[in-house]
């Protein structure tokens, strides 16, 4: 198995907080999902989208895949992404998530590759953030026994893993206002990110 070229976009969030489902939202006209694949795709070949709602999801550029483990949140996404990558390492990142840093991801698996640790993921001030990540496939039975435990964060799986943290000053390196982390949770976060692109500069980045 190579070691690179999956990339997993979780979709299976229940978007409480949004009121309608963030995973069929539009940018510039185009569903947001379209547009993350769209940037995925300069770096990762194989790009999966995990989601509960599969026929929403017909048309795209990637491979449609649900939980294996149901109810047990984003870790479950994560858990069934690993299980269908058919790289030993896939980048992470999620449907709310419209910014993607193609040379950022591309970074991480060159770390990845000199040091084959289980996760490489990126520190923002003191927290640590799950997505624009990178997992290993080694990592599916251990999740798999989290939940069995009924522990469904990620980074309780990750506690006692050989983890490479890349500091938020590294981040900033190719993604100067952490825009990578930009995460559309309610409607105030759409509508402000609407108005940045309206100011200018992101389509760039987007399309």
């Amino acid at each position: 198995m190579r070691l690179f070229g999956t990339a997993i976009i979780l979709a299976g969030g229940k978007s409480k907080r949004m009121g309608f489902d963030k995973a069929l939202m539009e940018i510039c006209g185009q569903p947001i999902v379209g547009l993350i694949i769209k940037q995925l795709r300069k770096v990762f070949d194989d790009i999966i989208v995990v989601t509960n709602n599969p026929d929403g999801f017909s048309g795209l550029d990637a491979r449609i895949t649900s939980d294996i483990l149901r109810d047990s949140g984003p870790l479950g996404g994560i858990h069934a992404g690993l299980m269908h990558s058919k790289s030993q390492y896939a980048f992470l990142t999620a449907c709310d998530m419209p910014i993607v840093s193609p040379e950022y991801a591309k970074y991480m698996t060159e770390i990845a590759q000199e040091e084959l640790p289980h996760a490489v993921i990126s520190e923002k001030g003191s927290w640590i953030e799950p997505f624009h990540a990178l997992y290993s496939r080694e990592l599916t039975e251990d999740i798999e026994r989290s939940v069995k435990r009924g522990i469904y964060k990620i980074f309780d799986v990750l506690k006692y893993k050989n983890v490479i943290r890349i500091s938020e000053n590294k981040v900033r390196e190719y993604s100067p206002d952490l825009g990578v982390f930009t995460n559309l949770n309610h409607i105030k976060d759409l509508e402000e990110f609407l108005s940045r692109m309206e100011v200018g500069g992101m389509e760039d980045v987007l399309l």
